[in-house]
């Protein structure tokens, strides 16, 4: 427990209590909902509906946008290719959704 528990709302004493009692929930990598360590594998086998739609303010970039990333221009297409990065719009006025692009690079660097 936290020094200051006394001071903490209701909410927060909860969360807390949640955290002491089981171990936190962990975030499918292609659907994004939390499951318990456990299900995870059960989940993807059978429930997960796959990526979800982007939000309607997502942010899409442009491709010069996404190369300043630090993404080298071959990676990109490749996770293009691949699917790993969504796009939409015509070849030459393509936009790239920028949380993709930013979680493919973020899994990467950690490796």
């Amino acid at each position: 427990m936290p020094p200051d528990y006394h001071r903490l709302s209701i909410q927060q004493k909860q969360r807390s209590a949640l955290d002491q009692a089981r171990e936190r929930p962990m975030h499918c990598p292609t659907c994004e909902t939390a499951v318990m360590p456990s299900e995870l594998l059960q989940h993807i086998a059978e429930r997960c509906p796959g990526p979800r739609d982007p939000h309607p303010a997502a942010k899409w970039v442009t491709w010069a946008q996404a190369l300043e990333t630090g993404v080298p221009r071959r990676t990109l297409l490749f996770w293009i290719k691949r699917g790993y990065v969504r796009h939409r719009g015509a070849r030459g006025d393509r936009r790239y959704l920028l949380r993709d692009l930013v979680r493919r690079t973020a899994v990467n660097r950690r490796r």
